[in-house]
């Protein structure tokens, strides 16, 4: 049997210390972490070893050669242009002529092959996944099997709401060389995001084996440090050093002074000197020909080769690359790091977090809080349903800096970004500094002068502008970066994590001074967006129709402007509590009411008597007006919609499909350049536009549509246990039918559906339950939420 270890990634989320070492040199317990890859496959007598390589190759050939030292024999395969990790695999496809492990470089694991290897002949599988528990599997792709261990769902990184099993991906596979007839032709592609999914998709044998043992993926600063920590904790320690004193492990040649305290477990490489009183403290390691002068402190802390600390230094969780000189008194805190060859005076402090990029020297009694070179600060940011979200007492100007960076490396230089922001000082001071950080790298801006998302959505698609950002404050005090493509639509996963990736790391495309972007000198407003919804509604009534309207005075100019050319009478309102709009549609007689929230994309509606509308009435209006209204007579509709609105798709000859709940995949599968889900004045309009046809009330159409019976509650399920909760439901019901387009969709025996959707910015999970009566609608959400506080207790 071969194998194949993947060693070409440029281990950019490791900066800055992998700025001059590829990552597969990077030092576990003072080895290079490839080695333990090696040694793995060795154990279980897999000696014959490709090794595809691309960034920094030559030191991997260099230090690894012909593999004879290590007992193995290595045959190097070095892709012109990153492959993709499926691209790169195949690349070495001639020397793969039998059943062969993938396994990447940086991967550490103390998993058992074998019964793994027994499980993938078993099986005769194409491919066999190893698969580990993770509590938290955002950063991983996460995987569903069936009883029989084939996999039925693989989703790369995915979101909380996507979140289905705690089982992940651990990198390392089983494959059949037939799994090369499935690989497309031109890369780049990997196996998590193009083969896997396809072979699933077209039923091939794909089969996931639950593996027990250590495993840890070190791709983050974070990470890295916690495996030196799990190694010493499980007494993972080379056999190259020797035990001096309980969980104290030493090299060769080591010089340690008299009254040096030593707390372990620590390991100390070669020729190292630790001068008089000096403190190591637990779960730290300390490279080959260091020195730690008097009384120096050190704790939890990961010191590379040849690394020079002065007397009353104290490390604490840093990390230090080779050859770094760090002069007397300096302090250095946790996940902080030191890039190689690095020089830091005496007296310097170096907050948790900050990094210091290679060959920097860093002045006497400086306080370095954020990153040298490059102003990286770790970003307290996330992706929500509504764009970024950042604590508005978080955001500073580098922050601001770094994203603008980030997002810029997503176009070419001259593309043209609209941005708009809410009356909010923070807003508009964010999204001036945005713009100019933006022109910095060579792309123009504009202002959108309004404050309509749905308006701004439409302007950018139409203006032909190659994006969008839209920031505001929410009501809980944080800022929300919201973020379009050139479409208008806000931007898929894809780009948000090439976003996430790009934050914080050193950025090199600056532009010449003849390149600066520059602003346009005529902003955007909603004029254009007005005009196009008059253009589009005609209708006329024999009474004048009646609204009661509710919104920001922010929103008022545009709805006002576009309501004005209709034939309604249009009541103000600044109160859109429930009571309030009930006592103002019942003292008016209007026909109907409705609130602005979120810029005019979010909105509730009021019927003639002033009941609030539920989510499934608002959809089944949506669907009626879209289907009558619309030329396509086709509608997409969220995942939790009620089956039944199938009855009504068809008895207006149309077609109606389910989408994932999200703002992008609902928008995207529309069509159309309004949306009456997310634009509460194109809904408004085409209520009354409904309302003038049918000559009727709100509740009598909304009677006329099939009856629904939905359940929908909400159940708090904790971030770390959600992925393990989401297993455990699924494997309880067996043969049952499983849907994994959005959350996870069980089908009942008796027709009734209940579908887990899990939030994506907060530790909650949704039970929808759809059944022929509510009662019955109601005993399912009751049973699931009842399963899912029990699995959180196990």
């Amino acid at each position: 049997m071969k194998a194949v270890i993947m060693a070409g990634g440029r281990g950019t989320r490791l900066r800055p210390l992998t700025c001059h070492v590829p990552k597969p040199l990077v030092p576990v317990m003072n080895k290079p972490v490839m080695e333990y890859s090696i040694e793995w496959l060795k154990r279980y007598g897999i000696t014959n070893i490709a090794v595809t390589v691309q960034y920094l190759s030559d030191e991997i050939v260099r230090y690894f050669g012909d593999g004879r030292r290590f007992g193995v024999h290595l045959h190097y395969f070095e892709d012109d242009v990153p492959l993709g990790t499926a691209g790169s695999v195949k690349h070495a496809q001639s020397f793969l002529d039998d059943t062969f492990v993938v396994i990447s470089a940086d991967t550490m694991t103390t998993i058992d092959l074998q019964p793994a290897l027994d499980f993938h002949f078993s099986k005769q599988a194409i491919a066999t996944v190893l698969m580990y528990h993770e509590a938290i599997p955002l950063s991983y792709g996460g995987i569903v099997t069936d009883r029989h261990g084939k996999m039925i769902h693989f989703v790369e990184k995915p979101k909380w709401n996507e979140v289905c099993s705690d089982l992940v991906n651990t990198g390392i596979y089983i494959c059949h060389p037939a799994i090369f007839d499935h690989m497309p032709e031109h890369p780049p592609y990997d196996f998590s995001q193009h083969v896997f999914p396809y072979l699933i998709q077209n039923g091939y044998p794909i089969y996931g084996w639950q593996a027990d043992g250590y495993w840890s993926d070190i791709g983050v600063i974070e990470q890295y440090h916690q495996t030196h920590m799990d190694f010493m904790a499980h007494r993972f320690i080379s056999p190259h050093y020797r035990e001096i004193a309980p969980d104290v492990w030493v090299g060769e040649r080591v010089d340690i002074a008299q009254q040096v305290k030593l707390e372990g477990p620590i390991v100390i490489g070669d020729d190292v000197c630790i001068d008089q009183h000096a403190v190591i403290g637990p779960y730290t390691v300390i490279g080959d020909g260091s020195f730690i002068g008097k009384h120096a402190s050190l704790k939890r802390s990961i010191v590379w080769s040849d690394v020079y600390i002065d007397q009353h230094s104290e490390l604490r969780g840093a990390i230090v690359a080779n050859d770094v000189y760090i002069g007397k008194k300096n302090e250095i805190f946790d996940y902080a790091v030191i890039g190689a060859k690095c020089k830091l005076e005496n007296k310097v402090k170096v907050q948790p977090l900050a990094k210091i990029w290679p060959n920097k020297t860093i002045a006497e009694k400086t306080r370095v809080k954020e990153s040298i070179v490059w102003k990286e600060r770790q970003m307290k940011t996330s992706f929500s349903e509504q764009g970024m979200k950042i604590r508005a007492a978080d955001v500073q100007p580098s922050l601001i800096v770094q994203l603008a960076s980030a997002y810029s490396n997503l176009y070419q230089r001259g593309s043209c970004i609209l941005i708009g922001f809410d009356d909010h000082p923070l807003s508009k001071t964010i999204g001036m500094l945005f713009a100019q950080c933006l022109h910095m790298y060579g792309l123009d801006t504009n202002v959108y002068d309004g404050a309509y998302l749905p308006s701004f959505r439409y302007i950018i698609a139409n203006r032909r502008y190659d994006g969008g950002i839209f920031i505001t404050i929410n009501e809980h005090d944080e800022v929300i970066i919201d973020i379009h493509d050139e479409y208008g639509y806000p931007v898929d996963r894809k780009v948000e994590q090439a976003i996430e990736q790009k934050i914080g790391y050193e950025q090199m495309s600056y532009v010449l001074t003849e390149q600066i972007g520059q602003s346009m000198k005529q902003k955007e407003d909603d004029h254009m967006y007005v005009r196009a919804l008059q253009q589009l509604m005609s209708f006329s009534s024999l009474d004048p129709l009646k609204v009661v309207v509710c919104s920001s005075p922010l929103l008022r100019q545009v709805i006002e402007r576009t309501l004005q050319s209709f034939p309604i009478e249009v009541i103000w309102t600044a109160n859109g509590d429930d009571e309030h709009m009930k006592n103002e549609v019942e003292k008016t007689q209007a026909h109907f009411a409705v609130v602005f929230h979120h810029f005019g994309e979010r909105f509730r509606v009021f019927d003639g008597r002033g009941v609030v509308l539920t989510n499934e009435e608002v959809i089944s209006l949506h669907v009626l007006v879209s289907l009558l209204f619309s030329e396509t007579k086709k509608v997409a509709v969220p995942s939790w919609a009620p089956s039944v609105l199938h009855t009504l798709a068809e008895r207006l000859h149309g077609e109606m499909t389910y989408v994932k709940n999200t703002r992008r995949d609902l928008l995207l599968a529309h069509h159309e350049p309004f949306h009456f889900y997310f634009d509460g004045l194109y809904a408004c309009i085409q209520l009354l536009h409904l309302l003038a046809i049918e000559r009727c009330s709100l509740r009598a159409i909304l009677s006329s549509i099939p009856t629904i019976h939905l359940s929908c509650r909400h159940v708090y399920c904790p971030w770390n246990e959600r992925a393990a909760v989401m297993r455990k439901l699924l494997e309880d019901e067996g043969d049952k039918q499983v849907d994994f387009t959005d959350g996870m969709k069980v089908y009942h025996e008796d027709g009734a559906w209940t579908l887990i959707l899990p939030k994506l910015d907060e530790p909650t999970l949704t039970i929808y339950s759809q059944a022929a009566n509510a009662q019955k609608a109601k005993e399912y959400t009751k049973y699931y939420i009842k399963k899912i506080r029990q699995y959180q207790n196990v």
